[in-house]
């Protein structure tokens, strides 16, 4: 049948209508390669004749690499090697093949696509996935992850469900740079797919201070400068990402917090802190860390993301035992001993290695009842505590300062955190031993001072003690440099180890100073009412065979 040539010209005005406005766009950007292609802009990609079968007309040679893909610990979607629509552009972008290989020619050992971000290489494990069937059930598994039908029209998949490089970027379409289908700032596109939990109204969502003065060259060349512009793309990249699992920036998991964390763009400056005597030592574990892992199980280590989730953190005061802004949305362990994804309390992050994991810290004092477990030391049941995770025991403490009353309860990091007096806070080091916010000298033969008992003076009269206002021979005591903790177990007893009568009053001894009675054979304390006791001891050669008060 032949076409007239009236019909012939409205056939190509068509033809011509539809490539216009695709061509328009790409004119002057990076794929307008019309240079390599002999002047046509469309035909370095496509071919009226002769091209791949059931492609859009593709005429690039296609590469035969096989890649290395992303994996994850905490990836539900299953993830294969590229299809689709993905090979056409890894026909370029893994630099494999020479950018004006087409189908049918031969490979002139031209031009190759040029070393840079372009260039993803056939290591595909330091990309965002490709490949995969975006199901409906994905957002079941991953309640963080929107479902298909949320997700915006701009975002294809293929017929076959997959999520492809063509969801994410346009090919014919530059408006937004790097041929996005939308702008990404305050991370737009991220959050179509993403629905991270308590990402508004995060910290890293909205504070404008400036992440292009970091110490990171990804968010000094970003076209955003500050923080909650970034958003995402603050700590993660989409490709060549340098901290493979979870695309983050660097491979060191620390690097990507105290890029910022060092007093460039966050006010307080960590490294500072992590460089101290006693400290969470982030720099010594390696790759140990998992989003995935057993509390009661994971090897020792500590990273930021241990105690802190990045994407829910807020910069809110609290009052114990109730969670710190700082570390809202983390991952913990109950007083009871549950695992929990979503902590209310502080303690239960702390409880998470220093609770029942077998490779938790063990204590640096010889006592008469060994306990390392802090949930068990804590825990309500006991004997006598310090008022962690519930109200203490004892109603007569008259030591305390205002307003510390009998009711109230403490943190963790009350005790365990920096010794600064102003700037950084919590647990992250100290120039004290044991991570303490300040000096508490366990040493028999210790002179006693204000300082040398800085941290229990704190909370806790000094002239009160010395006043014999609790236990009569506290003053006593203490002039024969005899230190808090030869009695006085900071954390608590459990119970299961103690008794009211026995270990009321943090009573449990240290035995590098105190030894048993050699007259009883015993070494005890018997609580006999209020500010009313006995002991069977010796301690500093004094025999309590017993003594009373």
């Amino acid at each position: 049948m032949k076409i007239r040539p009236n019909e012939l010209t409205k056939v190509l005005l068509v033809v011509a209508a539809l490539c216009s406005p695709a061509s328009a766009l790409i004119d002057g950007s990076p794929h307008d390669l019309s240079a390599v292609a002999g002047g046509s802009t469309c035909s370095f990609c496509h071919t009226p004749h002769g091209a791949l079968t059931g492609t859009p007309l593709w005429s690039h040679k296609l590469s035969t690499a096989v890649y290395d893909i992303y994996q994850s610990s905490s990836l539900e979607a299953s993830v294969g090697q590229p299809t689709g629509s993905s090979k056409y552009c890894l026909s370029c972008h893994d630099g494999t093949i020479a950018l004006a290989d087409s189908v049918g020619g031969s490979n002139t050992g031209g031009t190759y696509i040029t070393a840079g971000k372009a260039n993803l290489g056939t290591d595909l494990s330091d990309d965002h996935p490709i490949s995969f069937v975006y199901s409906m059930g994905l957002s079941t598994e991953d309640v963080q992850i929107l479902p298909a039908s949320a997700v915006p029209g701009q975002f294809k998949l293929d017929r076959s469900r997959e999520l492809q490089c063509t969801t994410c970027h346009d090919p014919h379409d530059n408006r937004y740079g790097n041929f996005l289908v939308m702008s990404n700032r305050r991370s737009q596109m991220c959050l179509s797919c993403h629905d991270l939990t308590g990402w508004i109204p995060s910290s890293h969502e909205s504070s404008i201070a400036l992440a292009s003065v970091a110490n990171d060259s990804y968010l000094q060349s970003s076209e955003y400068a500050t923080v909650t512009d970034n958003g995402c793309v603050s700590c993660h990249r989409p490709h060549s990402a340098g901290g493979r699992q979870r695309l983050l920036h660097f491979a060191r998991s620390e690097d990507n917090c105290l890029s910022c964390h060092d007093g460039s763009v966050a006010r307080t400056n960590l490294r500072s802190d992590l460089s101290k005597f006693s400290r969470h030592d982030v720099v010594r574990y390696q790759g140990l860390h998992d989003l995935a892992e057993s509390p009661s199980a994971a090897a020792r280590h500590v990273e930021c993301v241990d105690c802190h989730n990045p994407h829910a953190v807020q910069n809110i005061p609290a009052q114990a035992p109730v969670v710190p802004g700082a570390m809202r949305g983390a991952s913990g362990v109950t007083i009871s001993g549950s695992p929990t994804r979503q902590v209310q309390y502080e303690y239960e992050v702390c409880f998470k290695c220093h609770g029942d994991n077998p490779n938790r810290v063990q204590s640096a004092i010889t006592r008469k009842i060994t306990q390392t477990n802090t949930r068990l030391e804590f825990d309500q049941s006991g004997p006598s505590f310090h008022p962690v995770a519930s109200p203490g025991v004892n109603r007569n403490v008259p030591s305390l300062k205002s307003p510390m009353t009998v009711a109230a309860m403490i943190y963790c990091s009350d005790c365990h955190g920096s010794d600064s007096a102003s700037g950084t806070k919590g647990p992250h080091g100290s120039n004290y031993p044991n991570l303490l916010t300040g000096r508490y000298e366990t040493s028999d033969f210790t002179q006693e001072s204000s300082y040398s008992y800085e941290l229990c003076y704190k909370c806790h009269s000094r002239n009160s003690i010395l006043n014999d206002e609790s236990f009569p021979k506290h003053k006593d005591h203490l002039e024969q440099e005899v230190p808090c903790s030869a009695c006085h177990d900071a954390h608590g007893i459990s119970a299961a180890q103690g008794t009211a009568t026995n270990n009321s009053h943090l009573m449990n001894f240290d035995m590098t100073i105190v030894r048993s009675d050699p007259v009883t054979g015993r070494l005890e304390f018997e609580d006999t009412g209020v500010f009313h006791g006995r002991c069977y001891l010796e301690c500093h050669n004094v025999r309590h065979s017993p003594k009373e008060y």
